[in-house]
């Protein structure tokens, strides 16, 4: 496999935002379809973000799409990586689980490396779902980052694609959660490979 996520840029950036505490009303936000963009990763896929997040590239080195808004504090990072690399060397490994999909074996490798190092609060079951006729699991999970003095919550959507396996982090301050939540499962679930 060519790539796991990289903890450290999502660690830096949390300890960035951390710094903005949080600010205005944490009631759910309702967005409409007017308000949302059609985003494309070249060749790969698109998805619909919120007007209000910009193009961002220091996220994750990883990510072949990255979108954020500071003031909002809200962040997404899409990697994409080859799928029948992940399944031969995990395969190799031993540590494919032919009882789970695609999709869960990605999600069980990338959330054990993901939450090394991090204080979980809590975290949901998985969720096995359909994104535009694809395998996909999502988890929601809060946790403490060393050096962060905020919880930050986490929705990660794991999507099998024809090629590629996808993993699709968004986040934002625990105390949004409330209010942005429905708005990345909005996100996820425009995820269209191209």
């Amino acid at each position: 496999m060519k790539k796991l996520i990289s903890a450290l840029p999502i660690f830096a950036l949390l300890i960035l935002i951390s710094s903005c505490g949080g600010i205005g009303e944490k009631k759910a936000e309702s967005l409409d379809v007017s308000e949302f963009k059609t985003v494309t990763a070249p060749e790969m896929y698109q998805m619909s973000v919120p007007k209000y997040m910009k193009e961002a590239s220091g996220l994750n080195v990883d990510a072949s799409l990255q979108y954020q808004n500071i003031y909002k504090e809200t962040y997404l990072a899409v990697i994409a990586e080859d799928k029948e690399d992940f399944i031969d060397v995990f395969k190799e490994l031993g540590q494919f689980d032919e009882k789970l999909t695609v999709a869960g074996n990605y999600r069980k490798t990338q959330i054990e490396y993901f939450t090394e190092g991090i204080d979980i609060k809590s975290k949901s079951d998985p969720v096995a779902t359909t994104i535009n006729g694809m395998a996909a699991e999502q988890i929601e999970f809060t946790a403490r980052v060393p050096e962060v003095s905020y919880d930050i919550y986490y929705l990660m959507t794991f999507i099998e694609g024809r090629e590629n396996i996808y993993m699709m982090m968004e986040w934002t301050l625990e105390e949004n959660k409330a209010k942005y939540s429905d708005t990345f499962k909005e996100m996820a679930q425009s995820f269209t490979e191209i």
